[in-house]
């Protein structure tokens, strides 16, 4: 069909991006494509890349792949209407606005939120739970996701950087703040399986250039830095693990729960969660002032917490530790506490730095693709 040749041509495309859109034999890729873009909007992708671009700039490689780039006005409605999904994203700066391609996780399939149905996370589940995409998603070289630690973890110190420090940083952001549901708590409910850990569906935070394209268009719920901050104090009470992509000012902070968050589920499976989200500090417990109640050990969205029946107290599994900090107020005992890393990371400024950073590692990610297909198709 003349619909799927431009769907496999952007399939392609995406694919060479920095966290890339893998080829499924099956076609769940095309099928899931088709609820992001029209025929028309794929072939304007085709155009786009990680990098933010003017709408000029966009036009004129368009016209050169199919010359048809049409007038600036009619590709800038088009534009707009697909970064108001997150198909793509928007940004304004010095008057000018610019437009760039977005992974599917995060960026489309969380812009879905607003119009998810259970035949969107069909399409989504046979796509984004393929060996391929998941291989994809976690082999990026830099983490494309960081955890932040919760305030009443943070050691007493005034040296902690704004990005490991949610309050320092919600203080300090430009509005507009927008709260928005958990994709993956919604989706979950559409699945009849609510989540058991929070009641709450407004828990996940956008700055920024994301924050701005929820403005401009009309989506969320603008909210206040009061506000913000109590929001972030009752997902820490209920044992949320605060999680952003991987930069120095980010867009998006989600509140995830092991019972529905996609990222801390495949995170729960890795031999060593650190790999996949990057952390500042770990946990660590002092066995002398343990008391095996093991509160800390149930509070846990890792399984880095286990328990010692001999010595009926509980220990850290360091390489399974993401730094979030949840175990830290619970312990009655004052027995668990955060450490800094020896080597701590500096992440990358912004989304265009950090897929930037991804796109320069890829090549190790591209050899393991390439040695998973020959063993597994």
């Amino acid at each position: 069909m003349v619909d799927d040749k431009i769907y496999r041509e952007l399939q392609r495309h995406l694919d060479r991006q920095p966290v890339g859109f893998p080829y499924d034999r099956s076609g769940a890729d095309i099928r899931l494509l088709k609820y992001h873009f029209t025929p028309e909007e794929a072939r304007i992708a085709l155009a786009m890349s990680y990098r933010y671009e003017t709408v000029a700039a966009i036009g004129r490689r368009l016209a050169a792949i199919s010359g048809k780039g049409g007038p600036a006005c009619d590709l800038t409605g088009i534009l707009d209407s697909m970064s108001s999904r997150l198909s793509v994203m928007r940004k304004e700066d010095g008057g000018e606005i610019y437009y760039c391609l977005v992974p599917l996780v995060i960026g489309m399939y969380e812009g879905r939120v607003f119009d998810m149905d259970a035949e969107y996370i069909e399409a989504y589940d046979a796509y984004a739970h393929s060996l391929q995409h998941g291989l994809s998603f976690l082999s990026t070289d830099v983490p494309q996701m960081r955890t932040i630690p919760i305030e009443a973890a943070l050691p007493a110190s005034h040296d902690i950087m704004q990005y490991d420090d949610v309050k320092k940083y919600i203080n300090n952001s430009p509005d507009p703040i927008f709260i928005i549901e958990c994709t993956c708590r919604k989706r979950k409910k559409i699945q009849g399986q609510p989540c058991v850990q929070t009641k709450r569906s407004e828990t996940c935070m956008l700055f920024g250039d994301i924050a701005g394209v929820m403005l401009k268009f009309n989506k969320g719920r603008q909210i206040d830095k009061n506000e913000a901050l109590e929001i972030i104090r009752e997902n820490q009470k209920e044992g949320l693990v605060l999680q952003t992509y991987n930069m120095q000012r980010p867009e998006v902070i989600c509140a995830c729960c092991g019972c529905c968050c996609e990222i801390l589920g495949i995170q729960k499976m890795l031999p060593e969660p650190g790999i996949f989200s990057s952390a500042n500090f770990y946990a660590v417990i002092d066995p002398e002032q343990c008391r095996g109640c093991r509160l800390c050990e149930k509070m846990c969205q890792v399984n880095a917490l286990k328990f010692d029946k001999k010595k009926k107290r509980v220990y850290v599994v360091e390489k399974r530790c993401i730094g979030c900090g949840n175990c830290v107020p619970v312990c009655g005992a004052g027995a668990v506490r955060l450490e800094r890393k020896k080597k701590v990371t500096v992440p990358p400024p912004d989304f265009e730095g950090l897929q930037e950073a991804i796109m320069r590692g890829r090549p190790r990610w591209r050899l393991g693709r390439i040695i998973w297909r020959s063993i597994f198709g």
